[in-house]
């Protein structure tokens, strides 16, 4: 855009006086914005894969957007400032309008899903897709505010016109662009399922209204003073919107994994003989659900949330996936349940408040630890284990343990315990406790993964007894040890780059080959693991 477009747009006559002060300001800021749509474009086929092929404006209009940004930081106003607005309106009201109207929707569709996250599983990609949808609406926001609100230079009157004028170009160019970037960003915080399903009446919203807000943001407009003006009609309506988009996204539900899944009467638990896989929270009846091949099982009494409390209540799953151990919803006590039998659960402790403690099975469900106490289900008898902080792992073996929590860099110092099944310690050696460390079954090895290896430890000694290269697809960070499978391979958990890959991996501690659990379903943050094989 050269000078006399420039000028047409914003109504200004250019002088002697002003015309180098807007030239620099035009060559500044296209610069940038082309560099940002560039890198939009760029990035556009980054996103495309074989069976996905699509062209959407969605990456160089936010490359644009981020040039924007960039380039009004880069040209560098005044730095004085006021503590009120200028009184002087710098975006058209129809263009301020549909800004208003795409930000309360969007804001509406991301606290929607950060609600959603306290009650139901809501992916990796949605909770981005939130996070993304706020910072951009707050980055629009601050922007453009300090656009209202800084001061003026001092000189003539044309130079002050020439500075309110590319100030206007600067906000009309944030409003419109933000508004499409916004809207398009707050599609990604939904399930997948919402949006593919988007009607005669999403359509037009989705893409009407930025296109509009582009329109807009290319009219002639004079800088004009805003006088006093009541805006509590524009806030009622913003309002209004942002509440009812938030109610539609509380009642979006998580769809069900995929799989032939049979619902059974809570009352049937206790006598199923199939050992389950995993078990997640269930977003409809609000409690666990244990999953196996071919089966579905609600665990009715079993509670999601501490009482009184928003944090997860215990729940775990034996290694052979045939006992629980849960939060009874009634009565608050931690209890056993033999799927097996058909006995009424066990009570394994008193009714929990304040934090819940950490809950650990061995393979075969003989032993519980809760907390730094272990418990043998099979006589009853309770072991305190002294000093513990952190039960790792326990079997026929023994107990591996650590003196304290999981911490980060520079946590106090921290040693690594193995103790046998009367209580006395064997092992005492230092230990870092900022690993994510998994003990096998027997308690003879401690697997920890990286992010490009898989080390094997010796919990006794803590020395590393071997190392192997994790042979992974590409994915982002370390994965995350879950469990292990009846073959002795360790089930982790990945983020995988390509969408298209599996997350879940059996790997093998040794060679650090993988295996892809294919009929895993995605968004599993909830789960615990049971019987693989």
């Amino acid at each position: 855009m050269n000078v006399e477009r420039f000028a047409r747009r914003q109504m200004l006559d250019v002088t002697a006086f002003n015309g180098r002060h807007i030239l620099r300001y035009l060559q500044v800021t296209q610069r940038w914005r082309w560099m940002g749509t560039a890198a939009g474009v760029t990035a556009m086929p980054l996103t495309m894969t074989t069976s996905s092929f699509s062209v959407s404006p969605y990456f160089p209009v936010t490359g644009w957007l981020l040039g924007a940004v960039a380039g009004e930081i880069a040209f560098g106003r005044a730095i004085g400032r006021i503590r009120r607005p200028l009184g002087m309106r710098l975006v058209p009201p129809a263009l301020m309008t549909v800004w208003v109207i795409c930000a309360a929707i969007s804001c509406g569709m991301a606290l929607s899903t950060v609600a959603r996250s306290y009650s139901q599983e809501v992916g990796i990609g949605q909770r981005l897709g939130a996070v993304a949808t706020l910072a951009a609406v707050a980055v629009v926001l601050t922007m453009v505010g300090e656009l209202h609100r800084r001061a003026l230079p001092a000189g003539p009157a044309d130079l002050v016109g020439a500075e309110l004028a590319t100030r206007s170009r600067s906000a009309r160019s944030l409003t419109a662009a933000g508004a499409a970037v916004a809207l398009w960003t707050s599609m990604n915080a939904l399930p997948e399922q919402v949006t593919s399903d988007l009607n005669v009446v999403g359509l037009p919203i989705v893409f009407g209204l930025p296109i509009l807000a582009w329109f807009k943001g290319g009219d002639p407009w004079q800088v004009s003073t805003s006088g006093k003006r009541r805006i509590w009609g524009r806030s009622a309506v913003s309002m209004a919107l942002a509440g009812a988009t938030l109610c539609f996204g509380l009642s979006v539900e998580a769809p069900e994994p995929d799989g032939d899944h049979r619902a059974v009467q809570p009352e049937r638990i206790g006598s199923t003989a199939q050992p389950f896989r995993y078990a997640r929270m269930d977003p409809q009846s609000r409690t666990w659900v244990l999953l196996g091949q071919g089966e579905r099982l609600l665990v009715d009494r079993a509670a999601t949330r501490l009482p009184g409390d928003d944090r997860r209540a215990p729940f775990a799953i034996s290694g052979d996936g045939r006992r629980i151990v849960y939060l009874d919803e009634e009565t608050h006590h931690l209890v056993l349940h033999d799927l097996s039998k058909r006995d009424d659960p066990r009570e394994l402790t008193g009714p929990l408040s304040g934090a819940a403690p950490e809950v650990t099975l061995s393979r075969d469900g003989r032993y519980v630890s809760v907390g730094a106490e272990m418990i043998d289900t099979a006589t009853g008898a309770r072991l305190r284990l002294s000093g513990v902080g952190r039960v790792l792992g326990l079997g026929p073996g023994g107990v591996v343990a650590t003196t304290g929590r999981r911490a980060l860099p520079g946590a106090p110092d921290t040693e690594l315990l193995t103790i046998d099944l009367q209580g006395t310690v064997r092992t005492r050696v230092p230990y870092d406790p900022t690993l994510e460390a998994l003990s096998t079954p027997d308690g003879q090895e401690l697997a920890v993964v990286t992010g490009d290896e898989v080390l094997t430890m010796d919990p006794g000694t803590g020395k590393i007894r071997g190392r192997a290269k994790l042979r992974l697809p590409g994915h982002y960070g370390a994965p995350e040890a879950l469990s292990w499978a009846e073959d002795g391979r360790l089930l982790v958990r990945i983020i995988p780059m390509d969408e298209e890959k599996d997350a879940y991996h059996l790997v093998d501690r040794r060679t650090g080959k993988a295996r892809p659990v294919a009929d895993m379903p995605d968004g599993l943050d909830a789960a615990v693991f049971g019987r693989f094989q």
